[in-house]
């Protein structure tokens, strides 16, 4: 395996004054990932987005360096990440980062690597006060999250009154009128390749319908396919033995997350997706499920599950003022991306879709720039 030329042979590092004030212990591992850090990962943070799993399928594991911090021998912290253009880019990722955290790795990170420039974190739910290096931060995407109760019940009790209402109307009128409805769950080990293409190939049906393409192309179909086989969980609804609806799924410990719900647009009376959803996150909970993640896209139906936004923040941050000020054209670059996101995020707010006039904005924004469907 190629290295980094700044890289060494994984060491040991004396940590900054505050880690040794917190008892730790840090180190690294140039251009290498320990085989203790896939379990240590997965306890950690819980996200497929900060797992090998992912990484193995979503641009391979090539020089990805790792940085590790224990408190008395136990890991407290575990950073995977990739220098380029003198930038340590962290690909953990859909995860809980605090301030000390955050501190304590960027000091250590920029004593270990003296020619770095800056640190980079994406998608990350920050819990920040003021950083003592030049930053930008701005919001790049969310996650749509449930914590799950401890029976199905409970969670059908949990949801507004309305949407329970609703589910249960739906659902009665499926069965009665499709007496022949079956709902199957498959997990890693039982996985079939054809079932996964068949709800993939409803997400295509569904989107055509729209005059949209799906953003499932044949490459992204394929990975999608690979992280299922690996970590995956499938619910299938079938009527007269055909796949309706289907819901793909990856799991880390217990935590589930949700990346396609699909289904058939001949079913759209019976608030077929809605039910597909409510069903699997249904499983999760009956499989011990803690959290459960319906991720980016402010769909309302999320809301109506019971979903909670956590926004995810980008963060650059730069050694000193100087290195700021030299990359003053990414910053900008940022600047203006992040405040088109604000306005189509402030315009796709499903508690504004009920105005005439943001209606008609929205509907345009859509066309021109295909942005997703609420509700």
């Amino acid at each position: 395996m190629m290295r980094h030329p700044e890289a060494a042979s994984a060491f040991r590092f004396v940590p900054p004054h505050e880690a040794v004030k917190e008892g730790l212990t840090e180190e690294f591992h140039p251009d290498h990932i320990p085989s203790f850090a896939e379990p240590e990962l997965k306890r950690l943070y819980g996200s497929i987005f900060s797992s090998l799993e992912h990484f193995r399928i979503y641009g391979g594991t090539e020089r990805i360096s790792t940085y590790v911090a224990r408190r008395e021998g136990k890991v407290v912290s575990l950073m995977l990440f990739r220098i380029e253009r003198r930038t340590a880019h962290v690909l953990n990722e859909f995860i809980r980062l605090g301030q000390r955290e955050i501190v304590r790795f960027t000091d250590t990170v920029f004593a270990a690597y003296p020619a770095l420039r800056a640190v980079s974190f994406n998608a990350v739910e920050l819990q920040l006060e003021r950083l003592p290096y030049p930053t930008q931060r701005f919001n790049c995407t969310e996650d749509i999250a449930l914590t799950l109760p401890a029976t199905p019940e409970a969670y059908l009790a949990r949801l507004g009154k309305a949407t329970r209402k609703n589910i249960k109307h739906h659902l009665s009128r499926l069965k009665r009128h499709h007496p022949t409805l079956r709902l199957e769950v498959c997990e890693t080990g039982s996985i079939n390749a054809s079932e996964v293409n068949d709800i993939i190939a409803l997400n295509h049906m569904r989107m055509a319908g729209k005059q949209k393409t799906s953003y499932l192309d044949d490459a992204e179909s394929q990975r999608l396919l690979q992280l299922a086989k690996t970590c995956g969980m499938v619910a299938l609804m079938r009527i007269d033995g055909r796949i309706c609806a289907g819901a793909i799924c990856a799991r880390v410990g217990d935590n589930y997350f949700s990346y396609v719900t699909a289904h058939d647009p001949a079913y759209d009376d019976y608030r077929l997706g809605t039910l597909c959803c409510y069903l699997t996150i249904c499983e999760a909970i009956a499989r011990g499920g803690r959290e459960f993640h319906l991720l980016w896209g402010r769909y309302q139906y999320k809301y109506l599950l019971d979903g909670v936004q956590r926004d995810l923040d980008h963060l650059d941050i730069y050694r000193s003022r100087a290195d700021y000020l030299l990359h003053g054209a990414t910053i900008l670059a940022n600047a203006w991306h992040a405040w088109q996101r604000r306005a189509k995020s402030w315009l796709l707010d499903p508690r504004r879709q009920d105005r005439p006039a943001l209606r008609a904005a929205i509907t345009w924004l859509r066309h021109k720039h295909r942005l997703p469907q609420g509700g």
